[in-house]
C-alpha cells in the first residue's frame, strides 16, 4: 500500500512510525510533514486539496490519513470522497464537533449528552453576567480552532472576564475567539477516549491521559498537549461502559439524525 499522511506534527510522525512497521505498507508520503517524517517517507510541499487529490490519483495512493483538525473542518474528506479516493477522517459536517465548541456544546444539549452548564455568546455583557453567576474556577473557551490553546481555566472572576474580553475583541485568537463558550468548571481528571466509526458500527480505542498544562503540577496555561500516555490506570470497564452509554451511543445517534 501507498499511504499519504496529512499534517506536520508529532501526531503525524507517530502515525507514520506505526505504519512503517506494517509489511503491507510500501511507501509513505507526508504533506507537509516535518524534519522527522522525512526519515520515514517522502515529504510533499503540496497544500492545496485539489492538488493533493491529483497527486493521489497520479501516484496510485491507496489511503490518505488526516491528522490535524483544520483540514477536516475545511472539507478535505468531502473533496477526496467526491473524487473516489479513500481517506480516513470525518466529513466537514461531522468535523464541526471539533471545529466549533459552540456547535459541540449545543449538539450535546440537544441530544442529552452530559456536559457542564454553559452559555454561548458574542456579547461581553452577557459573558460578564454569566461569569458573575458562577463560582471560580471558571472556564472560558474560544469557539474556533486554536491549536489546543483556546481554553482558559480562570481562577477568579476577574481573570475570567479578562479572558472573555480578550477573546471577544479578537486579541487572543483572532476570528476563532469572537464567539465564546463560558461554562462551569468540573473538577476531576481528564481522559481522552476515541471511537472510530464507519457510520454504523464503532470501535473504542484505549483511553489516554493528556497533559495540557505547560508546567508541572497542572500549572501554567493550556497548550496543544505536553504529552500523553496510554493505557491509563484511571479508567476501568465500568467507566468504558458509562462512556459508551452516555456519550458515544447518543452522539452517534445524534449525528445520524442530523
Amino acid at each position: 500500500m501507498k499511504i499519504l499522511v496529512i499534517g506536520a506534527g508529532g501526531r503525524e510522525y507517530s502515525i507514520g512510525m506505526a505504519l512503517k512497521k506494517d509489511d503491507n505498507v510500501e511507501k509513505l508520503y507526508f504533506a507537509p510533514g516535518n524534519g522527522a517524517t522525512d526519515e520515514l517517507g517522502e515529504n510533499l510541499t503540496i497544500s492545496d486539496f485539489n492538488e493533493l487529490a491529483d497527486f493521489c490519483e497520479e501516484n496510485s495512493i491507496d489511503l490518505t490519513i488526516v491528522g490535524p483538525e483544520a483540514p477536516l473542518v475545511d472539507g478535505i474528506v468531502d473533496l477526496f470522497e467526491s473524487r473516489g479516493l479513500t481517506i480516513f477522517g470525518p466529513t466537514a459536517s461531522a468535523a464541526q464537533l471539533e471545529g466549533s465548541k459552540i456547535f459541540m456544546k449545543n449538539f450535546l444539549a440537544r441530544h442529552n449528552v452530559p456536559t457542564a452548564k454553559y452559555i454561548e455568546t458574542n456579547s461581553i455583557e452577557e459573558a460578564y453576567k454569566f461569569i458573575n453567576s458562577l463560582e471560580a474556577p471558571i472556564v472560558v473557551k474560544a469557539d474556533g480552532l486554536c491549536g489546543g490553546k483556546g481554553v482558559i481555566i480562570a481562577q477568579s472572576h476577574d481573570e475570567a472576564k479578562k479572558a472573555a474580553g480578550d477573546m471577544l475583541s479578537g486579541n487572543s485568537f483572532g476570528y476563532a475567539g469572537t464567539s465564546i463558550v463560558v461554562e462551569e468548571f468540573l473538577d476531576g481528571y481528564e481522559l481522552s477516549v476515541f471511537a472510530i466509526c464507519d457510520g454504523e458500527d464503532y470501535v473504542v480505542l484505549p483511553a489516554a491521559q493528556d497533559h495540557k498544562r505547560l508546567l508541572n503540577n497542572d500549572e501554567g496555561p493550556n497548550t496543544g498537549g505536553m504529552g500523553a500516555y496510554a493505557p491509563t490506570p484511571l479508567v476501568n470497564d465500568d467507566i468504558y461502559r458509562k462512556l459508551e452509554d452516555k456519550v458515544i451511543n447518543p452522539t452517534l445517534k445524534g449525528m445520524k439524525e442530523e
